[in-house]
């Protein structure tokens, strides 16, 4: 089932993690833009009127506490997008947490994110 282009109306910026040497024999983590996509922005526990419901709270996966996802991201198929990246709509950031390829049909991906925390 293919995402309607019409739900698809938030331009992000996909970007990529660059390492640069700083001279001293380290390096320096920066970000470079890789593509502009369409999707559509969905929070996670929507209550109505913009508002999350369980926003900031921590979830459980396996042994480990993992942070909160708080949105879905919905997007076409692009074999490029991983979960070392992250999305930029405006001047909000997505840190990409999990990438869903919906029914393994290379049509469609879900992508679960958490906003705004440093990777």
């Amino acid at each position: 089932m293919k995402t309607s282009s019409s739900r698809l109306r938030h331009r992000l910026t996909l970007q990529e993690e660059v390492q640069t040497p700083d001279g001293a024999g380290g390096s320096n983590k920066s970000w470079t833009d890789v593509s502009n996509l369409w999707a559509e922005i969905i929070p996670i526990g929507s209550t109505g009127a913009g508002q999350t419901k369980n926003a900031g709270k921590k979830s459980p996966f396996g042994d480990q506490i993992q942070g909160e996802i708080t949105h879905r991201i919905l997007l076409r198929y692009n074999d490029a997008v991983t979960s070392a990246m992250r999305l930029v709509y405006d001047s909000r950031i997505f840190n990409i947490r999990y990438v869903v390829n919906i029914n393994e049909m290379n049509e469609n991906l879900t992508l679960l994110v958490q906003e705004g925390v440093a990777t």
